[in-house]
């Protein structure tokens, strides 16, 4: 039985300062797997996504294998993974 990821989110506040202007969107970080280190980006390029093992686009929920769930748990994002 495979888990689901939701990847981390990154809040933006979108407007001018003034308090008035409170509108903000999260936006989904892209966190891909290179070398054997895991990294997060924020506006991946598709030339470098092509060189990744692994990569789980931001913004979306994506299924994976259980394996993949322990990896991504060991490596410190576990909070973003959870049962289908």
């Amino acid at each position: 039985m495979g888990k689901l990821w939701r990847g981390p989110t990154l809040n933006v506040k979108r407007g001018r300062p003034n308090e008035l202007w409170f509108t903000s969107i999260d936006v989904g970080q892209t966190v891909v797997k290179k070398d054997g280190q895991w990294r997060t980006l924020m506006t991946p390029q598709s030339d470098f996504l092509a060189t990744c093992d692994v990569v789980l686009r931001g913004g979306y929920t994506i299924e994976i294998t259980d394996d993949l769930a322990d990896e991504l748990t060991a490596a410190g994002f576990g909070q973003y993974v959870s049962e289908s």
